[in-house]
């Protein structure tokens, strides 16, 4: 039974040291907001936020939370961009900025245990001083935490040679809805592979805290790649970018990165940076490669020998200043948009369309058209290499008319998305914000989905509100 705010900050605090729980209400308001436009639009406070340092602290609050009938929601750092990490109903969230740590580097097995607060940054400058990387490169690195990027199976440009955070997941431990805890992956497991038992880590990973809460994640690592280069290519029309990249396919390359920047996104940057000297056309794509001196050396004029085929221009950098100052274009882009259309706020909402690579330019050209009928400025660029489009909806919050009609865009970009056969979201997970499009993709196997959670969860008190609609 619920007992009220005062009553479960209370509880909490005869389980756990006092300075561990948060019910002050100025305190509490930075947990009503993420980076998503639907949590600026109605604050939703939680009554008391948990800051825990062990395993043992989150077990105690999930036992409060379950005798209390409470919701919990956990939360990293509050960059995600579907409400998935804020308390809609009330309740308790966890906040895990004290469970940081590094628990272990093991090169020679290629893999680190962590706990779930720590910051991706800060994981790969550790990492790098042991010559390895952790692939996934989600865009808000220097803040979300690994513990988010699993929940929501996070990935960024390289996903396309190295695929998203579900792959690095080797294992975790995990706190149920009941305050048992288990290890996934193999209680003492260091192994790189197995095919004992049903993979309980991959049914953990990217269920955003509904079935369970990550207190630590056992994650594989790779080598670093000691060298790279980027080609940047320019397009007359988006097909020819389509058409580019099956070349590489059929050539037998699979480049690390192929990010692309349509029209509106070239033409804001050059306002921002035209010394940058972006070619004009319909499309820009950035494709780098990675290995050691030689092979990058061999293997960027070689590619560029193919993408040559297609596109009208193309130039490319080894020099890692060169390569920073190519890669300025695409990681400038959010101060290049508020050049381009000053007095207007991007919004992140319909923003992680996932389609399929022949289904790009339709589906970037009908974007365009959605967002003229509406007359919504919309900038779009992606993760060009696995159909991962986002679209940047630029509006003035003030002007409820230009937010309704944003709105009205968001819906119809999702709905053009599972049109096309892709996804709603490829990389920012469900939460709040997606739900109601679950039906509309998955059909039955959503009923699927509830049934594990109904098992895993039957009171329904973790993350209540996301991924599996109304």
């Amino acid at each position: 039974m619920a007992i009220g705010a005062a009553g479960i900050a209370a509880r909490l605090r005869e389980t756990l040291p006092a300075d561990r729980v948060i019910d002050d209400p100025a305190t509490l308001l930075p947990y009503a907001y993420d980076a998503s436009f639907w949590s600026l639009r109605q604050r939703r406070v939680p009554e008391a936020v948990v800051v825990p340092e062990s395993t043992a602290e989150v077990v105690s609050v999930v036992r409060v939370a379950s005798e209390t009938g409470t919701p919990i929601v956990a939360r990293g750092a509050g960059t995600g961009q579907t409400g998935g990490a804020i308390a809609p109903e009330g309740g308790i969230v966890i906040s895990f900025a004290r469970m940081r740590r590094i628990l272990a580097i093991d090169r020679p097995n290629l893999q680190a245990v962590v706990e779930p607060g720590l910051v991706y940054v800060d994981f790969q400058s550790a990492l790098a001083g042991h010559s390895l990387f952790f692939p996934p490169d989600p865009g808000s690195g220097r803040a979300c935490t690994l513990g988010g990027m699993a929940a929501n199976n996070a990935s960024g440009p390289h996903a396309v040679r190295w695929g998203t955070t579900s792959a690095y997941v080797l294992g975790a431990e995990v706190v149920l809805a009941d305050a048992s805890v288990i290890t996934t992956g193999g209680v003492r497991s260091k192994a790189l592979k197995s095919s004992s038992g049903i993979d309980l880590t991959k049914l953990f990973v990217g269920s955003e805290g509904t079935l369970g809460i990550f207190t630590r994640l056992r994650l594989r690592v790779q080598p670093r790649p000691p060298a790279r280069a980027v080609i940047l290519a320019g397009y007359a029309k988006l097909e020819d970018t389509v058409a580019s990249l099956d070349d590489l396919f059929a050539a037998g390359i699979l480049p690390s990165t192929a990010e692309l920047l349509d029209r509106s996104a070239v033409e804001a940057i050059q306002l921002w940076k035209p010394e940058l000297a972006l070619p004009e056309g319909e499309a820009v794509l950035f494709i780098e490669v990675e290995g050691t001196p030689d092979q990058v050396a061999a293997n960027v004029r070689y590619t560029d020998g193919i993408v040559r085929r297609r596109a009208t221009v193309t130039r490319f950098a080894e020099d890692e200043k060169d390569i920073q100052r190519l890669w300025s274009a695409r990681s400038g882009l959010a101060a290049a948009t508020a050049l381009a259309h000053p007095g207007k706020h991007r919004i992140f909402a319909g923003e992680d369309l996932a389609v399929p690579l022949s289904e790009i330019p339709r589906t970037v050209r009908r974007a365009r058209e959605l967002g003229a009928e509406l007359r919504i400025a919309v900038i779009f660029y992606g993760h060009f290499g696995d159909g991962n489009v986002h679209t940047a909806i630029l509006i003035d919050p003030e002007d409820a008319d230009e937010v309704r009609r944003a709105d009205e865009l968001a819906d119809r970009l999702h709905k053009l998305a599972i049109e096309v056969g892709g996804t709603v979201t490829g990389e920012h997970g469900t939460g709040a914000v997606r739900s109601q499009y679950m039906r509309a993709e998955h059909g039955d196997a959503l009923d699927v989905m509830k049934r594990v959670k109904d098992v895993m969860d039957p009171n329904g008190i973790l993350n209540p509100g996301k991924i599996y609609g109304p």
